[in-house]
């Protein structure tokens, strides 16, 4: 019985102090120039990047990345994280949430519209 519990006791010291794994994405980590292998490799290779869009112009050619994600917030359940990405010439040129762009949008479209 003693035996068991070493082991038991020594399991738990060993697995408790083993790297940690993190499953969250990580925007914090980009920086703008990137490429996209920097950055598929900075917000974390468990999720992958999925290309939305891209356009080729006289200069170079845009392409849109998405990461989506949901995360457990304790007490306030499953909340959605969508990251868009902005790409040209394969070099990381903005970056943010939808819903980081709307007023933007509505910016520009109120512009345009004067």
């Amino acid at each position: 019985m003693k035996k068991q519990i070493l082991l038991i006791f020594g399991f738990l010291i060993i697995f408790s102090c083993g790297p940690k794994i993190s499953m969250a994405l990580h925007p914090e980590r980009l920086v703008l120039g990137m490429s996209k292998s920097e950055v598929i490799s900075a917000m974390g290779e468990h999720i992958p990047m999925k290309i939305i869009g891209s356009k080729y112009y006289e200069t170079g050619s845009i392409e849109v990345g998405q990461y989506y994600d949901k995360k457990l917030i304790v007490g306030q359940g499953w909340a959605e994280e969508i990251y868009y990405l902005y790409f040209f010439n394969n070099k990381l040129v903005q970056w943010g949430r939808p819903q980081d762009w709307q007023k933007e949008a509505d910016r520009i479209y109120e512009i345009r519209i004067k």
